[in-house]
């Protein structure tokens, strides 16, 4: 929060004082937690996991919402939470309107937290949720990440690691952006929401607001990039650079964004009078932007036809990779789910036969696809439940499936007019966007690390 303030202070930007009290605000409260945590380390159980988590990514959104509420007298208290939770879970959905007239240090605000929200992303799938063995995530769970004799000390060099590595993305990120000609404040804004998958813009246009093509493949290349595993950065960095590619959940993530890509092009070259390049340019950079749940828009997509609304509202759903700064079911969910199917199938044909499901080469068993299949299962199931709650508010059908897609999935815009690619939250009821709320958390969390909460075995000693 220091961060715009001195920001302000050094470019005599206005409104940057209400992030110094914001910031002494939140100052007070980490020093109550350090003096309240003092002593030994308590030993990192699956419980002490799932409790730290809850308390952070519901407790700091409160802290983040302060400099709304300062600098924004207009905006209630749940559009201050809506707007903070948003940002910080990476989802990219707003409330706020005449973004460019909007004070910079707000701007700055919105991207620091999703460029830290991503960060909180890559910790939590590389190191919290395969711990706490969430959805299947145990398979990515990394080396010695779950000793149990002091594994502070392995976590925090990765940590350090991963941060490393997000940083020199995002500087190469806002690199270039500058150098085909983006501002250098909307240069370092967009690096960060990029990097980090999140959609915040400084324009209500989005990307598209820029007019500026190669920016535009740019951002395409640093969203798809966002969207890879980053332990396998690390790899790369350590001598095995072939990993990035050989990696099975990769390649299958490869293949889908050039097929709805593909499919998306003739759509909107079928609809629209315009050229195929840029037909692909548009398709490429809105799928990649849906797909990543990075939230950008390019164009306006409701009007490439029902086949592309259609494909947009699919892979909302998909995500990127686990271990990247995307959110949704994620490709290696599908991956097992169809290799779960085609066992089946074989096992309908060949009744004495033995079919092993591997992952990667590596063989797992059943507890892993039972996991991931309540996963599926609970992911559509609270899907329903968002969809049905936000209609009985009052929204129309395609703005309450989308609406709730596109916040358990932290994608950003939805469909149709009033939250779609050239539309905001800012007119949806307090209900809907208390709802919205709860539905981006929820994604972000994978539903099982709250769900567990609810169960009074998790309490019990």
């Amino acid at each position: 929060m220091f961060i715009p303030w001195l920001a302000s202070v050094a470019a005599g930007w206005k409104g940057g004082e209400d992030f110094l009290w914001s910031g002494l605000t939140a100052g007070f409260v980490c020093i109550l937690v350090l003096l309240a945590t003092r002593g030994e380390t308590p030993k990192i159980s699956a419980r002490f996991g799932i409790l730290v988590v809850n308390f952070l990514w519901w407790v700091v959104p409160l802290i983040c919402a302060l400099p709304f509420i300062l600098a924004l007298p207009e905006l209630t208290l749940i559009d201050a939470i809506f707007e903070a939770t948003s940002g910080l879970t990476t989802t990219g959905a707003t409330v706020l309107t005449d973004l460019i007239n909007q004070p910079r240090p707000i701007l700055l605000w919105r991207s620091l937290m999703q460029w830290i929200g991503g960060l909180g992303i890559l910790s939590l799938g590389l190191i919290l949720l395969p711990f706490l063995r969430v959805g299947g995530m145990q398979l990515f769970r990394m080396e010695s990440s779950d000793r149990a004799d002091k594994p502070l000390p392995r976590l925090i060099e990765i940590s350090k690691s991963i941060i490393l590595i997000y940083l020199v993305l995002s500087g190469l990120c806002a690199f270039s952006y500058i150098a085909v000609g983006v501002g250098p404040f909307d240069s370092i804004a967009h690096a960060m929401t990029t990097v980090a998958t999140g959609g915040f813009s400084t324009r209500d246009g989005s990307i598209g607001a820029f007019a500026n093509p190669t920016a535009e493949i740019i951002i395409t290349c640093f969203m798809f990039l966002g969207a890879l595993p980053f332990v396998l950065y690390l790899q790369a960095i350590r001598g095995r650079p072939f990993l990035l590619w050989r990696d099975q959940q990769v390649r299958w993530f490869f293949l889908i964004v050039a097929f709805f890509i593909l499919s998306v092009t003739s759509a909107h070259y079928t609809n629209n009078d315009i050229s195929l390049g840029q037909a692909l340019r548009e398709a490429a950079f809105n799928v990649t932007s849906i797909m990543t749940g990075t939230g950008y828009a390019s164009a306006n997509y409701a009007g490439w036809g029902s086949f592309a609304t259609g494909v947009f509202f699919f892979i909302m759903f998909v995500g990127g990779c686990a271990g990247s700064t995307t959110c949704g079911i994620k490709i290696f969910r599908f991956q097992i789910l169809y290799s779960f199917v085609i066992n089946q199938l074989k096992k309908i044909i060949y009744p004495k036969g033995v079919f092993v499901l591997k992952y990667d080469k590596n063989p797992i068993d059943d507890k892993f696809i039972a996991s991931i299949i309540s996963f599926i299962y609970m992911y559509l199931i609270i899907f329903f439940l968002l969809s049905a709650l936000l209609s009985l508010n009052g929204l129309d059908f395609i703005t309450a499936i989308s609406g709730a897609a596109t916040s358990i999935s932290n994608v950003g815009p939805g469909l149709g007019s009033i939250i779609g690619p050239n539309g905001n939250f800012s007119s949806l009821p307090d209900f809907s966007k208390w709802i919205l709320t709860i539905g981006m958390i929820l994604g972000r969390l994978e539903l099982f690390a709250i769900l567990v909460l609810f169960l009074p075995s998790f309490w019990r000693n």
